[in-house]
């Protein structure tokens, strides 16, 4: 009896962590979003302030980080250290599709996001 009551308090603190993972996600990545549909040429740097903590944050997944790196090295365009990097989180079936294309619209940036970009971003930053 008291393993089965241990075993529902495992079951829902577990769901509870796996929501607030999501929700975490989901946070960088609409402040990241918030950040390049405003970008001309490279960020602020206050916006690389937010981004280096999305980055340091071991609570961010790896391709978050990797996307936060990525646009505090932009500077006109994706920086050619990182392309490899954001082609290989636009491949990842397993990254959440708002990711993936967060990573398309790094990678093929040119000094700022086009209009069909940024109609994107303002998706991503509901």
């Amino acid at each position: 009896m008291n393993s089965r009551i241990f075993l529902c308090f495992a079951a829902m603190a577990g769901l509870m962590l796996g929501a607030q993972s999501a929700l975490a996600a989901s946070q960088a990545v609409r402040e990241m979003a918030g950040i390049i549909v405003h970008l001309e040429h490279y960020p602020s740097s206050d916006e690389k302030g937010k981004l280096k903590s999305i980055a340091d944050n071991m609570a961010s997944t790896a391709q978050e980080r990797v996307l936060a790196r990525a646009i505090m090295n932009l500077k006109h365009k994706a920086a050619d250290e990182d392309k490899d990097k954001l082609k290989q989180v636009m491949n990842d079936a397993a990254a959440p599709a708002e990711v993936r294309d967060l990573a398309g619209i790094i990678l093929n940036m040119s000094h700022m996001p086009s209009a069909a970009d940024k109609s994107k971003l303002e998706q991503m930053m509901k």
